[in-house]
Formats: C-alpha cells, structure tokens, sequence
C-alpha cells in the first residue's frame, strides 16, 4: 500500500465513523459510558485538516496526535499513542507484508503496554493482537474475519476498563474498542 492509499483509508474512516457512531454508542452504553461512538466519530472527523502525506511516518504519526487530541476516554490516548508507535517503525513510501506485520506488532505492543491488558480480557487488544498473528502468519485477513474477532469479545467477561465494573453482566456484549478497532485495522489491512 503507497502513502496515498493509506491517507486516503484514514480519512474514509470518517465516513466510516459517522455511519457507525449510533451502533458503537449502544455497545458502549451497555456496558461503558456510551460515549465511544461520538468520541471516535469527532476524531476521524478531525484528520482532514491535519494530515499532510510527504511520509507514512507523518500521515501515522499525525493521525495518533489527532487522535490523542480528539478522541475523550481510554480510547484517545490508546489509538493515539499506538498510531505515534507505528509512526516509529514506518517505511517511506509503501508498506509491503514485512512492513504491515512490524506496524501491527507496534500497535499491538503499544495497546498491551498502554492498557496493561493481555489476551482474553475483552479489549480492543483482542482484535488487534490476533489480526497482528494471523497477518504474520500470511493468512488473508479480510473485513469479516476481524468482525469474527470482535463478535469473539461477546462471550468474555471484562476484566480492564469500564466493562470490567459490570463482571459477569459484561459478557453477551461486543466490546465497544474491539468493534472500533475493527475498522481501523481494516484500513491499515484491507485489501485494495
């Protein structure tokens, strides 16, 4: 994928975002504070004016300052944090299969760090570290199969966020990062 695509996938999340701002909104007020999907809608709506796309490195790397920026919650410092990660192992101009797998390495490692969460534990982490994996192991990773990781949170109990205040009353519910997580990363993934 060249810099422009990649721009040009980041600020579709726009789109993306408001069309599935309500849906996101439900997930996050069963069992968060239901402000996820406005939250995630006003910070893909602010990367217009931000990125410019001389690098990879710039356009990642701005994206998670404007998100970090933008985006209230655990969510902004997260996303933004991991983008700013990914900006520091970015190629150039294109990102070939080598390239993809250190980005979701770096994005995976940040939100673990950031987060202190592991596997299982009904984040945004548990789609993004098994996208990263099955992209390492060169299987095709397409829209569908990271929704199947998200709608995977739905049978956990959460043990990190807000989620976790719920405990057993959290599970029958997709994990309000794990769905937003899969959008991001099918924009960083996706298949032209």
């Amino acid at each position: 994928m060249d810099k422009g695509t990649l721009k040009q996938r980041l600020l579709e999340l726009k789109t993306t975002f408001q069309e599935q701002e309500e849906a996101l909104t439900e997930l996050d007020r069963a069992i968060g504070d239901g402000d996820h999907g406005v939250n995630m809608r006003r910070g893909f709506e602010a990367l217009a004016e931000k990125l410019d796309d001389s690098s990879i490195e710039n356009i990642l790397k701005l994206t998670g300052m404007t998100l970090m920026s933008n985006i209230g919650g655990a969510s902004g410092p997260l996303y933004g944090f991991s983008f700013v990660k990914m900006s520091q192992v970015a190629p150039t101009d294109d990102i070939n299969h080598e390239d993809l797998v250190q980005l979701l390495t770096a994005f995976s490692e940040a939100i673990a760090q950031r987060g202190k969460v592991s596997l299982n534990e009904k984040t945004m982490y548990d789609v993004i570290e098994r996208a990263r994996q099955a992209v390492e192991n060169n299987e095709t990773v397409t829209l569908e199969t990271l929704q199947q990781f998200a709608d995977d949170t739905q049978e956990m109990v959460a043990t990190k966020g807000r989620a976790a205040y719920f405990k057993e009353d959290s599970k029958g519910y997709i994990d309000p990062g794990a769905q937003s997580s899969v959008y991001i990363l099918n924009a960083l993934i996706g298949e032209d």
